[in-house]
């Protein structure tokens, strides 16, 4: 009969399943929020998973662990495996600390490299709360994202969230007042989304961890979602689909990459090809929008 500690280290496990089949019913069906806490245990418990398989493998003798491991699974799950598994617990919280400050030191160096002006909100819009702001930075880079920084200072714990929309000058002199209109919205639509909050570390958390395969299709998958929702979000506060679909369109056939601080791929959603192709897919789903016929009194204004 099996130990109840035996049985015990099966626990994350029969979690990180079901939150997994949770993950992909919501994927499709839930709001943001719900997606991506869903994503975020999700990824927790993998990386639980696989720092605890990677201590047990060194553990055991490299490469040849690993074998032995393949062919006999359940030696993870074995009472004498407990202290084992509390290392991996260590290590997959300093994985996600790190991918934490690292998030936040990404995003303070943005406005200290990048010199953003402050710009005042698009008149059009419902005004955010006072924790959010928008901001221009020069660049020649067609490019606008946000982000989320802790800030210490009021709130129930002593910290507040400052939401942060950026947009560079060489996008802005491109659109008119309409597409910049569009291009906030859009933004706007990831922040309250929790996209600058959750969806940002996880691509942080990507980018640290390339060799993860799972993890990169994850991050991947997930960012494509949003930028679809974030596109109805916009077109729904503005009533202006065409005004983005121009917007990513300048963007998009603005020419070769520049050169600069950021990845040119925030706003497109994804870089080169991929990039391109995946904002022809949105143009189009906004054109259609357009033409259902749901935004034709605001189309003209």
């Amino acid at each position: 009969m099996a130990s109840p500690l035996f049985v015990a280290l099966y626990v994350p496990v029969a979690v990180w399943v079901a939150t997994g089949v949770g993950l992909l019913y919501a994927f499709r069906r839930s709001a943001p929020p719900v997606v991506l806490r869903l994503a975020a245990t999700f990824l927790a418990l993998w990386a639980l998973l696989a720092t605890t398989t990677l201590v047990w493998v060194l553990t055991h003798g490299g490469w040849a662990a690993v074998v032995g491991l393949f062919r006999h699974p359940l030696a993870l799950f074995a009472p004498a495996a407990a202290p084992l598994w509390v290392e991996g617990a260590v290590g997959a919280f300093l994985v996600f600390a790190l991918a934490f400050v690292l998030n936040q030191l990404v995003g303070r160096g943005f406005l200290h490299l990048l010199h953003p002006v402050d710009r005042p909100w698009p008149e059009r819009l419902t005004p955010p709360s006072d924790q959010t702001s928008f901001h221009v930075f020069p660049s020649e880079r067609p490019e606008a994202f946000s982000f989320t920084l802790l800030e210490f200072g009021g709130g129930k714990f002593g910290f507040h969230r400052h939401e942060v929309i950026l947009m560079s000058d060489g996008l802005e002199s491109r659109l008119s007042a309409a597409e910049v209109e569009a291009v906030v919205a859009h933004e706007l639509g990831h922040i309250r989304g929790l996209d600058s909050r959750y969806l940002t570390f996880l691509r942080t958390l990507s980018r640290m961890m390339r060799w993860d395969p799972l993890l990169a299709y994850l991050a991947y998958s997930l960012t494509r979602r949003e930028e679809f929702r974030a596109d109805d979000e916009a077109a729904r506060m503005t009533g202006r689909p065409l005004a983005l679909a121009r917007a990513l369109y300048k963007a998009m056939a603005s020419g070769p990459e520049f050169n600069g601080p950021i990845p040119g791929d925030a706003f497109l959603g994804g870089s080169g090809d991929r990039g391109r192709r995946e904002a022809v897919e949105r143009i189009e789903r906004l054109v259609a929008m357009s033409e259902s016929g749901r935004f034709a009194e605001h189309e003209g204004a």
